[in-house]
């Protein structure tokens, strides 16, 4: 079990590696129902192939893929 300290740590230290990984579009720390923190690996598709290529912890704490679909970056500001 991690604390979101912990998780953030690692996230921090593994996100340029985990970023360049095939269908990786994002890395984040997310809490689980239980209060658990773990690494969220954002994946482009839900492809088992490239989930099964994926970490499932890293120093101890758990790693889960969520496919979430490639992310966008936004231009421009916020409107009101």
């Amino acid at each position: 079990m991690a604390t979101e300290k912990e998780a953030r740590d690692v996230k921090d230290r593994h996100s340029a590696e985990l970023l360049r990984l095939p269908g990786v579009s994002g890395v984040g720390v997310q809490k689980s129902p239980d209060g658990n923190f773990y690494i969220a690996l954002h994946v482009d598709s839900g492809d088992s192939k490239i989930a099964d290529q994926l970490p499932k912890q890293l120093e101890g704490v758990a790693v889960q893929t969520i496919a979430s679909g490639p992310f966008k970056k936004l231009s421009g500001g916020a409107s009101a």
